[in-house]
């Protein structure tokens, strides 16, 4: 009866686990070389998410200095041709793992997670998310680029758990910035 009893909990036990969809850890940039991640990145695509709802085109700007934290600045066109940005800055928190923190207060209070899930060789392409994958970001530093020339990696990110076919492609892009890429000098 003992060995009976044993095995129903096992069988149990082991269905209970197997039914369970809680995704596996995600995998991220091993050695992200900051140097050449620097500089702005254009959006070609997003998940749905309520900070860019009306965004049209979105770029962002990373700067990344000798010591201290990185310079991020994001900027958005909406549909009414309003301009938006928002500028913070980010911290390495392990492999490909960075915390954002965006001003102004009340929102320096947060810390949201960038993980940069994949990069292309010559870091001109890359796509960043959340490891609750609510997030998750398609970006080119050529802003000619669309979300089709991310077929590959894109079907890493499903296999990740992420849902790509909620991806929303911007309809337009924001005009390279004249300026160098930002510098922190804290």
């Amino acid at each position: 009866m003992k060995i009976l009893l044993t095995l129903a909990i096992a069988t149990l036990l082991v269905s209970l686990t197997s039914c369970s969809n809680s995704p596996l850890p995600l995998r991220t940039v091993q050695n992200l070389e900051l140097d050449r991640y620097d500089g702005e990145w254009h959006e070609v695509a997003r998940l749905p998410n309520r900070f860019e709802k009306g965004i049209v085109a979105a770029k962002a700007t990373y700067g990344v200095g000798l010591d201290g934290p990185i310079s991020v600045r994001n900027k958005g066109l909406k549909a009414n041709g309003k301009l938006t940005s928002i500028s913070g800055s980010a911290s390495v928190v392990g492999d490909g793992k960075l915390k954002v923190r965006f001003d102004p207060f009340p929102l320096n209070l947060f810390l949201g997670d960038y993980w940069v899930l994949w990069i292309n060789q010559p870091y001109t392409k890359a796509i960043v998310g959340s490891p609750n994958r609510k997030f998750l970001w398609l970006l080119s530093k050529n802003p000619s680029v669309i979300a089709s020339d991310f077929t590959e990696p894109l079907q890493l990110m499903k296999a990740q758990g992420f849902e790509i076919e909620k991806l929303i492609e911007n309809p337009k892009r924001l005009a390279p910035d004249p300026q160098p890429p930002l510098l922190v000098t804290f």
